[in-house]
């Protein structure tokens, strides 16, 4: 997956709409997200959690969408726009939006979540979600896209086991598992 551009409005501290364009970010090979406490970072990176998978580690799917929404904002709106498939050769858009209730401030409407396709200046929507666009569990883009904030070590300490089952089902590495195979021609071996 290559992040092209992300849309931010009414998340957190961020009231008037923001972009980010990631392409003339990334137009140099790298580039890191800094700035003071408090300053919105790990808003960033919850925004495209949010756009892509519908929940972020902070509301731990727990349904606190009201603290998300900015306190002067009705609406909260992000678009993440990618490249993702073979040879990242696909333009889309994932879409999150939630509204508040007119009548009542502390209720959140249910959130909208759709993904679209781009080809030719067209908007398609599809009804694949990101596990099947990306290719990757949420678990597993947390664990190797996005280190939440105080998480890295937890990343750094995972035992051989559980990265290399992380590994092969995130680079489809179960393929090249000869176990099975070799030990069944080690078990024939041994018996004759």
């Amino acid at each position: 997956m290559i992040p092209l551009k992300l849309t931010i409005r009414g998340l957190y501290s961020y009231k008037e709409e923001q972009t980010i364009d990631f392409e003339k970010l990334t137009a140099a090979g790298m580039f890191g997200i800094f700035g003071a406490v408090g300053s919105g970072k790990s808003s960033i990176l919850e925004a495209i959690l949010l756009a892509l998978y519908g929940s972020t580690e902070r509301l731990s799917d727990r349904g606190e969408k009201n603290s998300m929404v900015n306190l002067q904002s009705n609406h909260l709106l992000i678009s993440f726009e990618f490249r993702a498939g073979k040879n990242n050769s696909q333009h889309f858009l994932a879409r999150y939006s939630v509204k508040r209730n007119a009548k009542n401030f502390d209720e959140i409407k249910p959130a909208e979540h759709t993904f679209y396709i781009k080809e030719e200046g067209e908007i398609t929507p599809i009804q694949q979600n990101a596990e099947a666009i990306i290719g990757m569990k949420k678990e597993h883009f947390k664990q190797t896209v996005i280190i939440p904030q105080g998480k890295f070590r937890e990343f750094i300490d995972l035992t051989p086991g559980p990265r290399a089952e992380m590994m092969k089902e995130l680079f489809g590495l179960e393929r090249f598992d000869l176990s099975a195979k070799t030990g069944s021609l080690l078990k024939t071996v041994k018996t004759n």
